[in-house]
């Protein structure tokens, strides 16, 4: 009796993309790029502009407008998030994260009122009734002072800059994966794409702070780069062992 022998596969390799399907996505990505480097041009340039502001505030000139106001309310909250996913190794994981937001409402001289998140620290020193000084940046609220603290906030140049710098990450990720990606299903891109996205939320937002109201000095860079490193460096370690072959 002749024996056969057949090859058992014991990974399944990666789809490779066809030729036109990476030039379309090549092209994709690099007009996203392209068109989020565009948008975020104004708004860097604004966002300067208040840096060059915060400079001069911290000199011996008032450089921000000022304005009398008077807390009127304190509130606190929490906002619980679940995530979900799924390792090189087909582990589901699964974790929940509670977090504490603290709000401040002041009334304004128009009898106009206005909420902010703040910090736990700016919190805990303003209290109902107290009068304070909002700090003014092109007639929009940049801070507010109180007896024994302040809060300063980032301009809405500041945000938008923000929002355009991760969409170029987006941009940059899809041509990428146009570049050297391949396809193995929906679930890895969104997985991988999620990964991706995650990597580059914190140093988005420590560069956009940075250029606003300079980089931080002392113990308070030590742990924003600690803190920075950390979660982009677990969604980087999610993201590279998901390129290895299944």
């Amino acid at each position: 009796m002749r024996l056969h022998r057949f090859r058992l596969p014991l990974r399944r390799s990666p789809a490779h993309t066809p030729v036109l399907g990476r030039v379309v996505v090549v092209v994709l990505g690099l007009g996203v790029l392209a068109a989020a480097l565009f948008g975020a041009a104004g708004p860097y340039q604004q966002t300067r502009q208040f840096r060059a502001a915060v400079a001069c505030e911290r000199g011996t000139d008032d450089c921000f407008d000022s304005e009398a106001a008077t807390i009127v309310g304190r509130h606190t909250y929490t906002t619980t998030s679940t995530s979900t996913y799924t390792d090189a190794n087909g582990h589901t994981h699964t974790s929940t994260t509670r977090t504490t937001h603290y709000e401040v409402t002041w009334r304004r001289a128009d009898g106009s009122h206005q909420t902010r998140d703040v910090s736990s620290a700016f919190y805990s020193e303003a209290e109902e009734g107290q009068p304070a000084t909002l700090r003014l940046w092109q007639g929009e609220v940049v801070g507010v002072e109180v007896a024994g603290g302040a809060e300063w906030f980032l301009p809405e140049s500041g945000g938008r800059l923000m929002a355009w710098s991760y969409l170029a990450f987006l941009g940059l990720g899809i041509l990428l994966w146009g570049l050297f990606g391949w396809w193995d299903g929906f679930f890895m891109l969104c997985f991988r794409a999620f990964a991706w996205m995650f990597m580059g939320l914190l140093p988005v937002v420590m560069a956009v702070d940075a250029l606003a109201y300079g980089m931080p000095t002392g113990a308070e860079l030590v742990a924003k780069v600690l803190v920075t490193v950390l979660f982009s460096g677990i969604s980087g370690a999610m993201l590279v062992g998901s390129l290895d072959d299944w």
